[in-house]
């Protein structure tokens, strides 16, 4: 008989993402007949948070860093496992799951440079470690590419990273930031909250997103796009999954020792909306062809196909891609097709071969060798985050 296991899940759940992470843990731990789920959405407040009365009651204990001080002491005393969710930091004495903050900064300099923007600019909070470390991603990956972003971080006091009062002195702050940027320019916001606090400054600036802007957040927190009265092109984080990965480094632990591991996921995809979803290439044929490659990049598509859609020959298509992005027509639907069957591998839509045959590739053996030619990674890796293999 399996022995009764009773987690709990410590946060103010209040967050978009602390939320999912929460239903992550939830629907592991639904897996596991033996195992009890009990959320406890207490206020981080020291006198609401458990004590060790409560704490007698439980076997282990899933938080994120905000409780960490207090929970880890108790923890210790009773000798219970602890992970942490969301983890900025890596704990050598705990187990941590969380979200690689540099990747997610960046897949954003690359899908605003995948849309013509050749300024880039990154506005964040210099307050919280996630926050700095997608700004870094986005700087370096924005290097890479031969550029510079520009990077803007305030404190929380005068750029929240949630919702807050002090709107005029923010919106202040964001107008002279924007007003000092070269147009058309790229925006990463750290988060989505943040994203819609640039809109409404670009708004009462009377700047056009996205031809003068093109932003995009991350966390695909539905709440800022509703609020926002432009949809937020955002960069969507497998929340879900980091609970499940942590509510399994609770498992490890009991079976053997998880203590100091740290399980970082990759971002799952740019989910884009109309804050991003013109392409400023100067080039209209060549606006034209990208438009129809992202609208056809779900299935098999030839560079034959590229050019009779937009009325002309691949050797002055190709020329213009050449020119304007660097790179050939050929690579660059390739590319395009490898980054769609990647989402959609993150996704979990389906296995390797399915996901292949989804994406119009001929076999899933030359899928495979194509995919990791071209990422560095094989098709499986990145599908494995999702528990699927």
């Amino acid at each position: 008989m399996s022995v009764e296991r009773h987690i709990i899940f410590v946060d103010e759940l209040r967050r978009h993402s602390d939320r999912e992470v929460c239903l992550g843990a939830a629907e592991y731990a639904a897996e596991h007949p033996a195992w009890v789920f009990d959320p406890w959405p207490v206020s981080f407040d020291a006198e609401a948070m458990p004590t060790r009365s409560d704490m007698e009651l439980v076997s282990a204990v899933l938080t994120t860093e905000r409780a960490s001080r207090h929970l880890r002491r108790l923890c210790r005393k009773l000798r219970l496992p602890i992970v942490y969710c969301l983890a900025d930091e890596d704990h050598p004495d705990a187990a941590a799951a969380g979200i690689d903050e540099r990747a997610v900064g960046a897949m954003a300099a690359e899908h605003l440079r995948g849309r013509g923007y050749r300024h880039f600019a990154f506005i964040g909070s210099s307050d919280f470690g996630w926050s700095s470390r997608r700004g870094e991603g986005f700087g370096a990956a924005v290097k890479e590419m031969g550029g510079e972003a520009l990077t803007h971080l305030f404190d929380s006091e005068i750029l929240p990273v949630f919702w807050s009062w002090n709107v005029a002195r923010r919106n202040r702050r964001l107008q002279q930031v924007l007003h000092s940027l070269p147009k058309p320019c790229g925006i990463f916001a750290a988060n989505d909250v943040i994203a819609c606090f640039i809109l409404q400054a670009a708004r009462q600036s009377n700047c056009r997103v996205p031809e003068d802007f093109g932003l995009v957040g991350a966390d695909n927190d539905p709440f800022p796009n509703a609020a926002a009265g432009l949809a937020i092109s955002s960069i969507e984080l497998p929340f879900r999954e980091v609970g499940r990965q942590a509510a399994r480094l609770l498992e490890e632990q009991w079976l053997a020792d998880a203590e100091g591991k740290t399980v970082r996921l990759p971002p799952v995809r740019v989910v884009v909306r109309a804050s991003t979803d013109t392409f400023m290439t100067q080039d209209p044929l060549l606006r034209k062809a990208q438009a129809y490659v992202e609208s056809s990049r779900h299935q098999r598509l030839t560079v034959q196909a590229v050019t009779r859609a937009v009325g002309t020959n691949r050797v002055t298509l190709g020329k213009r891609f050449q020119r304007e992005l660097d790179t050939t027509l050929h690579d660059y639907v390739r590319r395009r097709r490898l980054d769609f069957a990647a989402e959609r591998l993150r996704q979990g839509a389906g296995n390797v071969e399915e996901v292949a045959f989804q994406c119009g590739f001929s076999s899933a053996s030359y899928f495979s060798r194509l995919f990791k030619q071209v990422t560095g990674q094989r098709p499986g890796a990145v599908r494995r985050w999702r528990g699927h293999d």
